[in-house]
């Protein structure tokens, strides 16, 4: 006698397996506009333009994925490809073609590189799974100085390709999305 709201995401493909469908509503996720895009751009860019031709490649790209949007446009602003000025970024030289990462696993791999000591510890929770605890983390990398796991730790949810729940070394890290840990763990 509860009014109750469950919200599933899942593939198209996927048919539920509980009974009747008759209360059930689908509606179809769609890639986001160039306008969207646009929009989820100036929000990672805390509204400092990029360069049109940059924004045009993020944009191409990314093909109205989300999470490759959010993905490249990091990508591109950690590669010091631009410079960020008071009225916005601008390119540092010419934009080559091989500057902007062609696909998602590109970029996150372009993002895990420049995280150097961090990139070891990623790829090490990439192995044990999605989700990994700090406790097993120091003891599989048990010669790795503790302060050393901790920086880097540290650095992979700064970048935000982990996210850390708890403190340690009672934390309990998780990627971001699965589509992140496989770069890693390839």
């Amino acid at each position: 006698e509860t009014r109750v709201l469950l919200l599933v995401t899942c593939r198209p493909e996927y048919t539920p397996s509980w009974g009747s469908t008759s209360q059930l509503t689908r509606h179809s996720l769609n890639r986001l506009s160039n306008k969207q895009c646009i929009a989820l751009v100036n929000a990672l860019t805390s509204g400092k333009a990029l360069p049109p031709e940059v924004l045009n490649e993020v944009i191409r790209k990314t093909d109205g994925i989300p999470l490759f949007v959010e993905e490249l446009t990091k990508t591109v602003l950690a590669s010091g490809l631009l410079e960020d000025t008071p009225s916005g970024f601008v390119l540092r030289g010419p934009l080559s073609a091989l500057a902007i990462p062609a696909t998602l696993q590109d970029s996150l791999m372009a993002r895990l590189d420049r995280l150097a000591p961090a990139k070891e510890v990623a790829q090490v929770g990439a192995v044990i799974g999605r989700e990994f605890a700090h406790r097993l983390m120091a003891e599989v990398l048990s010669d790795m100085p503790a302060p050393k796991l901790e920086a880097a730790l540290a650095d992979l949810v700064r970048s935000e390709l982990v996210f850390r729940r708890g403190t340690p070394p009672d934390a309990t890290y998780s990627f971001k999305h699965a589509l992140v840990r496989d770069p890693a763990y390839n």
